[in-house]
């Protein structure tokens, strides 16, 4: 199985303050976030709550405002944002779903949720770090 770093996501209070910071510092550009929701909740991506940057390999950077209500909001067993995550992108994300279940690891299957064209899976690693899982759908 194929696998590379999709994206960081850091928390931030203040979200602004975070993209001028690696805006000004490293001359990244800021893009939208291409928000995609299947009835599954809300999730905040007006500037204050999210920031985007992206490198030519498509890999990313995820700067956003924790929102406490985000699991209850989406029916996720976990919270994507309070902490930060990672994410890794896969080629077939089932076989890694197969293997969190051999290994007894709880994950959240959001389908096409929050990232358009992608399929994204949420767990813990053993030091309960979140990660999320996503395979490209288009």
């Amino acid at each position: 199985m194929k696998w590379s770093l999709h994206h960081v996501n850091l928390p931030a209070s203040d979200v602004r303050a975070m993209a001028a910071f690696y805006s000004t510092v490293f001359g990244m550009r800021e893009k939208p976030f291409p928000f995609v929701s299947t009835g599954r909740g809300a999730l905040e991506t007006g500037g204050d709550f999210v920031a985007l940057f992206e490198d030519d390999d498509s890999r990313q950077i995820h700067i956003c405002k924790p929102t406490p209500t985000l699991p209850w909001d989406n029916d996720l067993r976990l919270h994507p944002v309070i902490n930060g995550h990672m994410a890794i992108q896969v080629d077939d994300i089932e076989e890694v779903m197969r293997r969190l279940d051999r290994l007894g690891m709880p994950y959240n299957d959001a389908g096409r949720w929050a990232f358009q064209g992608h399929r994204q899976v949420y767990t813990y690693d053993p030091s309960m770090n979140v990660v999320e899982i996503n395979q490209r759908t288009s």
